[in-house]
């Protein structure tokens, strides 16, 4: 069975790489990438691993990648939203023409019924999927400890954690649990057409800077302003006007419960505890 990752040379990718490979046989694995000549194309070759061109805005960079392929990892990319459903239109329909057994692809938390402004781009992606007519896993990934690190830098240097999320919960994950997930899925069988809510434990904003605090043994003071006052203060620390009004956006979103989990599905595909977010931030902040 030849399995392919997209964006293996991704963060994310190369985590479900690195864990396929304690899986499958290395000569099983395929990983795609934008540049076959990169180091890290280099790095997986030396272990056995083929590497192979795929550009989501070329389908016949994807055709020729998929072929011989049964189960293909679909990383979600963050482009406009048309370019983005041209490119999951485009992934689908080499799949199709290849005869690709399953389709695996990170979507977001709840994607199919959310409200988040996240999960609209990826509900239609979904249902790109969907409509194939090909075996689907969607893993729905939420919110990454590994987002905050650059918030929390800030924060070590003398800036207090600005919200505008309120109360309102994010069941924050590890990145490298994501990857570990992800590969048992596309490594095991039984999970044709499911969809999978693969979410950390659920904290506040106060919460999670409380984690911080006892990790790093700082006192990062939390200052919760409302989403008016909050797009000021990015603007005057000069965000880009574009991404103010989006990181307003998932504030807003977190507030009303957007990335909020009732249920994960997270340790069952794990088979033992998720990494928790202080045992996360104690590896990430080392």
């Amino acid at each position: 069975m030849k399995i392919l990752v997209t964006g293996a040379a991704g963060k994310l990718g190369s985590n479900i790489v690195g864990n396929l490979v304690k899986k499958v046989p290395a000569s099983d694995i395929i990983a795609g990438v934008r540049d076959p000549q990169s180091e890290k194309a280099k790095v997986y070759e030396a272990q056995g691993i083929e590497v192979r061109l795929t550009d989501f805005e070329k389908k016949e960079t994807l055709v020729e990648a998929f072929s011989g392929v049964d189960r293909v990892f679909i990383v979600s990319t963050v482009p406009v939203m048309e370019t983005a459903i041209q490119q999951q239109k485009n992934t689908v329909e080499a799949a199709k023409e290849t005869g690709v057994s399953q389709l695996v692809y990170s979507s977001a938390p709840r994607a199919d019924v959310s409200d988040f402004v996240l999960a609209a781009p990826h509900r239609e992606r979904e249902n790109i999927i969907k409509e194939s007519g090909i075996p689907y896993v969607f893993v729905r990934n939420n919110w990454y400890v590994e987002n905050e690190l650059g918030t929390i830098q800030q924060c070590l240097n003398g800036s207090p954690w600005v919200t505008s999320a309120g109360e309102g919960k994010v069941a924050w994950v590890y990145r490298p649990d994501l990857g570990e997930a992800t590969a048992n899925v596309l490594a095991g069988d039984g999970h044709d057409n499911k969809a999978y809510e693969l979410s950390g434990e659920n904290l506040t904003q106060q919460q999670f800077v409380d984690a911080v605090n006892e990790v790093t043994g700082k006192e990062i003071p939390l200052l919760a302003v409302d989403s008016e006052a909050h797009a000021k203060m990015l603007k005057e620390a000069g965000v880009p006007e574009e991404f103010v009004s989006m990181l307003v956006m998932i504030q807003n979103g977190i507030r009303e419960g957007g990335l909020e989990a009732p249920l994960s599905d997270l340790e069952m595909l794990l088979g033992r505890k998720p990494t928790s977010v202080k045992e996360a931030l104690q590896i990430l902040l080392k």
